[in-house]
C-alpha cells in the first residue's frame, strides 16, 4: 500500500471518529456530508465521500482541496499539515482497537463534574448539563474559558477531543479541537 493510500486510510478513520459515526452505507455518507457542512460550512459531496471510502468505483485521484476539508474536519490546518504532524508519527495506524480509558456522556450524571487534561499542562473542569451538553467551569492554560459550552459524547485518553457546537462569548457556534497533538492525557469524574 502506498503512503498516500495509507494516509487516506488514517484520515478516513479519524473522520469517522470525529463524526462519531461509522461510515458504511449511502445514508452514512449523506450524514457525514451534512456533518462536514455543519461544522466547516464547506461541502464535500456524497459521491466524493463514497469514492474516497471505496464504496463506489472511481477513486484514482482525490483533489488536495477535498483532503484539506477532511483534514480541517478533524482539527488540522490542511492535508499537508495532517500528513506531516500525524501520519509521519510512527505510532499512527490506519485502524486499531482502542483500549484507552473512555467515558461516554450517557454514563455521566447530570450536574456531575468531569476533569480533562492534555499537554502541555492544560486542564478543564466541565459540568454535564445533560444529553452530552457541557459547560466549562474552570480552565487552566487553555483557550476554553469558564462559561463556554459545547456538545461531546465521548472522551478518550490518547485521542483529541472534538467539541461540537462550541459556544464562546458572542461568537457563532463552531467546532473546537482539544489536545490536537497527543490527545487527552487524563479524564476523571468527580
Amino acid at each position: 500500500m502506498s503512503d498516500l493510500n495509507q494516509n487516506i486510510n488514517i484520515l478516513r478513520t479519524l473522520v469517522e471518529q470525529a463524526a462519531d459515526h461509522r461510515v458504511s452505507t449511502s445514508t452514512d455518507f449523506a450524514f457525514l456530508s451534512g456533518c462536514i457542512q455543519g461544522r466547516l460550512l464547506q461541502t464535500v459531496s456524497v459521491s466524493t465521500l463514497e469514492r474516497i471510502w471505496g464504496y463506489v468505483e472511481g477513486y484514482q485521484s482525490i483533489r488536495e482541496s477535498t483532503l484539506d476539508i477532511l483534514a480541517r474536519f478533524i482539527g488540522f490546518a490542511d492535508w499537508r499539515t495532517f500528513v506531516a504532524d500525524y501520519c509521519s508519527v510512527p505510532s499512527a495506524q490506519s485502524s486499531h482497537r482502542l483500549s484507552s480509558p473512555t467515558l461516554t456522556a450517557d454514563k455521566v450524571p447530570v450536574d456531575a463534574l468531569l476533569t480533562i487534561e492534555w499537554n502541555p499542562g492544560r486542564r478543564c473542569a466541565l459540568r454535564h448539563l445533560g444529553e452530552g451538553l457541557w459547560r466549562v467551569e474552570e480552565s487552566i492554560k487553555s483557550k476554553l474559558e469558564a462559561g463556554d459550552t459545547f456538545r461531546c459524547q465521548r472522551f478518550t485518553v490518547g485521542l483529541p477531543l472534538f467539541l461540537d457546537d462550541y459556544r464562546h462569548s458572542d461568537e457563532p457556534p463552531s467546532l473546537f479541537v482539544v489536545g490536537n497533538r497527543g490527545g487527552l492525557t487524563a479524564i476523571s469524574l468527580h
